[in-house]
């Protein structure tokens, strides 16, 4: 009886013992586990941000690609050739506003310059069909015009800041013949009398855009070729928007407030910095509004000059320049829109924000 009573008492006693400590109503998380709830939730709004400007701006993309294959597919190349005139100032402004009539983005429009100097029509023209038809086209500025909420004034400028460097640029290369700008890449000369230009084909495989416009030459049914040049666009031209809206993304969630505020509040490197991300990023002028609409820390003029030097001068058109122009002609293509839309955006500064 004893024994049994002195086992029990240890038994309890070792029980006792085992109890685990009562837990306290709160305890301080530790600093890592702090850091990784707070970097999941930066994840989560990166991905939230990231997935609705693409989702915003992809329709705009679809369409810009099913319009401007229309045109390619069901139009003639000399549509426009045979409507140019000939006086400089009267090309200019027809070639100005050529994206009204044939509306393109900056990834297929060089082919169409280059077959358009082909057929004959000034160099002049052809530049500024070149230059501001990825601008001045209903799809774009339509995109503009949702992208900022309706604002008619960033839609008015991005036309004045499209119009006036694409018009500079156009009357600098006037009266210089099409053979001296380009360069003599496959020989020969094309039917129709035009001197030692080369001969263009429609697209030049492996020098054009990242867009497959040779892909639908295989089909003979126009319908057919019409849903495969569409989807071949919309898909190659999605990648560029997906890393203009991740960049985006990144920039609205890691970027600290403060180098934010230290760049918005200076003109010179809000302009000169939202200039460097559009020719970085490539963005199709079909949906770059979207991109630049989401750094709404940035003042409107910054913000203008993405959308008005992307479709100009990127990283995509200046390769696609150098396979095709002279070295002194791409500095002319490249640098002066540069340099004019830097000017203008800090002038719209005063009048904008």
């Amino acid at each position: 009886m004893f024994c049994n009573l002195v086992a029990s008492m240890i038994t309890k006693r070792h029980v006792i013992q085992r109890r685990p400590k009562p837990t306290p109503a709160y305890t301080v998380p530790a600093a890592d586990s702090i850091m990784s709830i707070s970097f999941i939730q930066d994840l989560r709004f990166f991905a939230s941000i990231t997935l609705a400007i693409f989702l915003e701006a992809a329709p705009f993309l679809l369409l810009g690609s099913l319009v401007s294959s229309i045109f390619e597919i069901y139009v003639p190349s000399d549509f426009l050739a045979k409507r140019m005139p000939k006086r400089v100032s009267t090309g200019i402004g027809m070639g100005l506003l050529g994206g009204l009539i044939m509306p393109t983005c900056e990834c297929g429009v060089v082919p169409i310059a280059l077959r358009l100097m082909r057929k004959g029509v000034p160099s002049h023209a052809a530049v500024a069909f070149m230059l501001a038809s990825p601008v001045i086209n209903p799809i774009v500025l339509t995109s503009t015009y949702m992208a900022f909420r309706g604002d008619w004034t960033m839609v008015a400028g991005r036309v004045v800041l499209a119009l006036i460097p694409a018009a500079c640029v156009a009357w600098s290369l006037s009266g210089i013949p099409p053979e001296a700008l380009l360069r003599n890449r496959w020989g020969g000369a094309p039917s129709g009398g035009t001197g030692s230009l080369p001969m263009f084909p429609d697209h030049a495989e492996g020098v054009c855009c990242a867009h497959g416009h040779h892909a639908e030459h295989g089909s003979s049914s126009k319908p057919m070729r019409l849903l495969l040049h569409t989807g071949s666009e919309f898909l190659d031209m999605s990648r560029y928007l997906l890393f203009g809206c991740i960049a985006a993304g990144l920039f609205k969630t890691f970027v600290p407030l403060d180098i934010v505020f230290h760049i918005q509040e200076k003109p010179l490197l809000a302009v000169g910095g939202m200039m460097l991300l559009a020719i970085l990023l490539s963005v199709c002028s079909e949906a770059d509004a979207f991109v630049a609409a989401s750094f709404t820390a940035f003042p409107k003029a910054a913000q203008l000059s993405f959308t008005a030097i992307g479709p100009m001068v990127d990283l995509k058109l200046a390769a696609v320049f150098f396979s095709f122009f002279h070295r002194r002609v791409v500095g002319v293509l490249l640098l002066t829109p540069t340099f004019i839309i830097y000017v203008l955006s800090l002038v719209l500064m005063r009048y904008i924000g």
